[in-house]
């Protein structure tokens, strides 16, 4: 029996060598992994966009800034944006000349010691983001295999299929994320509780491209009819 113990430690090291550490990983550890990649190594990024809601196909270019800050220039509908600095979300719609403004945090002002006035920035838009949500809300699992497959561009990515703890009539129950090896998303298809189903592709990935604040603070054209806060005045009389 001792002599044969050499042998199995031998066949432990080879195995352990064939297969790399992410598939070894579960789907969550794997998301976990790339989750604090992102916050540590991406401060910024710029990538292509195909929006696909049912039949309609939209495109356009998408800038991320972490954290919080995301804006979307539309080619296709021309002059669409949606826009966010992280305290306000902007949806812009050119052929309506529609602004949609929704307050999503309000900024915070105190006087020092000197009795001037100061601006607060809430701790939510210091705190670099990963994939915490998804590792929160979700059940995290392997989409047909754990290994990594050819995307369409020759990269390799992995599909992981979330599902959400508990369901909920507004927002996405299911999410098909693909995702590099290096953790960036190349596609999200997510699934309401309703069967209905948007798809974002996300090609020509430049990362941390030194994108100024000054992108994400949108003003809407001064002819434009505006609506404020268009989400949490749904539903009242």
């Amino acid at each position: 029996m001792k002599r044969k113990l050499p042998v199995i430690f031998i066949l432990i090291s080879i195995t352990l060598s064939v297969f790399s550490q992410d598939e070894l990983l579960g789907a969550k550890q794997l998301l976990q992994k790339y989750s604090e990649a992102m916050k540590k190594n991406v401060k910024d990024y710029q990538a292509d966009l195909i929006w696909t809601m049912d039949k309609n196909v939209s495109k356009g270019t998408l800038f991320f800034k972490n954290p919080q800050k995301l804006r979307i220039n539309f080619s296709e509908p021309g002059g669409q944006v949606i826009c966010t600095n992280g305290y306000v979300l902007w949806v812009y719609i050119d052929q309506m000349n529609l602004a949609l403004k929704q307050e999503i945090m309000q900024k915070e002002k105190v006087k020092d010691d000197e009795g001037k006035t100061q601006t607060l920035v809430n701790p939510i838009l210091l705190a670099p983001v990963g994939f915490d949500r998804f590792l929160n809300d979700y059940s995290i699992e392997y989409q047909d295999t754990t290994s990594k497959t050819d995307y369409k561009d020759g990269t390799k990515v992995y599909t992981l299929k979330l599902l959400r703890w508990k369901s909920v009539k507004s927002g996405f129950n299911t999410i098909i994320l693909t995702i590099q090896d290096n953790g960036l998303i190349r596609k999200v298809e997510a699934i309401t509780a309703s069967y209905r189903k948007t798809v974002l592709e996300l090609d020509n990935i430049q990362v941390n491209k030194n994108i100024g604040d000054s992108v994400f603070n949108y003003e809407p054209p001064a002819s434009a009819n505006l609506v404020e806060n268009f989400i949490s005045n749904q539903g009242e009389n």
